[in-house]
């Protein structure tokens, strides 16, 4: 994969406030990024300056191999930025269809069928779409987006997270800034989480999750009342049951002694496994107060 976008220790200062603090990142082509932090993380400040709005401190940025302090507009030209309240005159309609791009471009987005609309008549999921359009014009190699689906009710949302897979798929490398993890998990490859203006932790979704091991086995047995029976005879575990599943906290790995124990005690196991770190569990540990 072409590596689309190089972000060497970026600083941004705004007097004695550092918005964004030393922050590195490579960005590839196809890349979905999910950059999670809370309100005041520096997400925004990153993804303006990213976008060419306004300049880093210090640091460098390029963008296809080249710097970007010697021609802005390499950076401008492959870099599209939609922030979380994209505002448009309500009586404007999009260009005639001469303009060769727009009809491909409306239909890409699934605006179509509105396009003799006035914006004014749209809901903020179209303005959204619009939005798209707009940002894909110039066919960028990354596009950023500020809090996409905020203010979107549930069907704009599924229909705004299947347009950015889309998008993806034609090797648009997408960063998104959001607050609804479940939304991130579902469609981001690689997360990204700032705290206090410092890129904190970056990696795919799959190498958070084994290196954020958890310490609770889940077990599903054919035998529930035999399988309590054993489990309250090992020490130094707790657990739980819900259904015919069982969540057994253990400082130590004890897969393979508990199937040692069920299969001497004739107890078919269907399940015995570790539970999956949640999204939310990994990005909480990030931001637990050292």
């Amino acid at each position: 994969m072409e590596k689309v976008l190089e972000i060497h220790n970026i600083t941004k200062k705004y007097g004695d406030l550092t918005a964004v603090d030393d922050v590195s990142l490579d960005i590839y082509e196809g890349d979905l990024i999910g950059l999670l932090g809370h309100n005041g993380a520096g997400k925004t400040t990153l993804f303006v300056m990213l976008a060419g709005l306004t300049m880093q401190t210090s640091g460098n940025i390029k963008v296809c191999g080249k710097n970007i302090e010697k021609n802005m507009m390499d950076l401008k030209k492959n870099i599209s930025f939609l922030p979380d309240n994209t505002l448009y005159y309500e009586n404007l309609t999009p260009p005639p269809p001469d303009k060769s791009k727009v009809p491909e471009l409306l239909e890409i987005v699934g605006m179509s069928k509105w396009a003799d609309k006035k914006v004014g008549e749209f809901s903020k999921g179209m303005i959204q779409r619009i939005g798209f359009a707009q940002a894909l014009v110039k066919d960028p190699k990354v596009i950023f987006l500020d809090e996409p689906t905020s203010g979107l009710d549930p069907r704009a949302r599924i229909e705004m997270n299947l347009l950015l897979k889309k998008l993806n798929e034609k090797g648009i490398a997408i960063v998104i800034s959001s607050h609804v993890l479940s939304e991130i998990k579902g469609i981001c490859s690689k997360i990204a989480i700032m705290k206090q203006g410092k890129l904190v932790a970056y990696n795919t979704l799959e190498n958070f999750c084994k290196q954020e091991k958890s310490n609770s086995i889940l077990l599903e047995t054919k035998d529930v009342e035999r399988t309590a029976s054993i489990l309250k005879t090992i020490t130094n575990i707790s657990f739980f049951q819900q259904d015919n599943v069982f969540k057994i906290i253990s400082e130590t790995d004890i897969r393979e002694y508990l199937l040692s124990i069920l299969n001497e005690s004739h107890v078919p196991v269907l399940t015995l496994e570790y539970e999956k770190e949640d999204l939310y569990d990994i990005f909480e540990k990030y931001y637990q107060v050292a």
